[in-house]
């Protein structure tokens, strides 16, 4: 794995742990401010361009509260080009969500595409949903 990569990835699991404590601040600054660029985050939806990605990444860490816990990572797979990279990632936490008593397991399958933009890796799209078990289609 590229090296500046690997510096990068460190600092988005770090942005990742703050975000479900309810802190963005560490995460808008590595997401791409390009229109190609786009999430379809955890609470469902989708959205496409900075115009509707920032306030869209911050209204979604606002639904979580501070627990002071973190995220670990299980890389499922990575790759890394000259300018851009992906990984494939089971996230798992837990979280206390504003609308929640308590704090409950918090289970996402992640995909992650990150491009090199102006000598610094951005992420430029986020596919996450909750981990949910294998099953077989409904029967007629």
């Amino acid at each position: 794995m590229n090296q500046d990569f690997e510096t990068f990835l460190r600092r988005f699991e770090e942005a990742n742990t703050a975000f479900v404590n309810g802190d963005p601040s560490l995460w808008l600054p590595l997401v791409s401010r390009s229109e190609q660029s786009s999430i379809f985050g955890g609470f469902g939806g989708q959205e496409v361009g900075w115009s509707e990605i920032g306030p869209r990444y911050e209204w979604a860490s606002s639904q979580f509260r501070d627990t002071g816990g973190t995220v670990d990572f299980e890389y499922l797979d990575t790759y890394v080009g000259a300018d851009t990279a992906y990984t494939v990632a089971i996230e798992r936490c837990t979280v206390h969500h504003a609308t929640q008593p308590a704090p409950v397991p918090h289970e996402l399958r992640a995909t992650m595409i990150f491009r090199l933009e102006d000598n610094e890796w951005k992420i430029t799209h986020r596919h996450a949903d909750p981990l949910s078990p294998r099953t077989s289609p409904p029967g007629p």
